[in-house]
């Protein structure tokens, strides 16, 4: 069955806040994922929690969207321990039902590469991606049967740790090379 994003999830814009050192929470922000959409180092970028940005704390299993920039990525949020507020450069997908969509999916069919291209056509029209609202409420996706859609999160996921793993190998031999070439001369 296909179905439109905002018949299975909220969408809501992430804070427009600026970082503090004396924050209380994590704040997410693109610059602190790769290309590929991994978290790539710890949240160094702290927020204070006003009565404003309250509302915008994630909760467990929200996926970020990123929709506009250099790069389109969907990530989900599945710690909660660490208390967190999303920039607003992010939409925040928050599952309506979780017996109907399964986040982890959510986030892996909005990273596969057919979908990508799909969405870059919504952003279309300029150098820079900017998906509205109203167009990723209205993007369609499959929504099969739920042990299925934990089925293709799990392949996801263990997609994306194979692809880190064979980066780390090719990052080591480089610096095997280096290092040998470099006892050579």
């Amino acid at each position: 069955m296909i179905t439109e994003l905002k018949e299975i999830v909220d969408i809501k814009f992430g804070f427009q806040g600026q970082p503090d050192a004396n924050g209380d929470v994590a704040y997410f922000q693109v610059k602190q994922f790769n290309d590929d959409g991994i978290l790539i180092n710890d949240i160094d970028e702290k927020i204070k929690v006003t009565e404003k940005a309250e509302v915008h704390l994630l909760q467990r299993w929200d996926v970020l969207f990123v929709a506009k920039g250099n790069r389109l990525f969907a990530w989900c949020y599945a710690d909660d321990s660490i208390p967190a507020i999303a920039s607003s450069s992010f939409f925040v997908l928050r599952p309506k039902s979780s017996s109907k969509i399964d986040s982890n999916y959510l986030a892996a069919i909005l990273n596969a590469p057919q979908y990508k291209k799909a969405l870059l056509q919504l952003g279309g029209g300029s150098n820079i991606l900017s998906i509205r609202k109203p167009e990723l409420e209205s993007f369609e996706i499959p929504l099969i049967p739920m042990e299925k859609q934990k089925l293709v999160a799990k392949i996801a996921s263990l997609h994306e740790s194979e692809v880190a793993i064979r980066k780390r190998i090719i990052e080591r031999k480089q610096d095997i090379y280096k290092s040998f070439i470099s006892n050579i001369i």
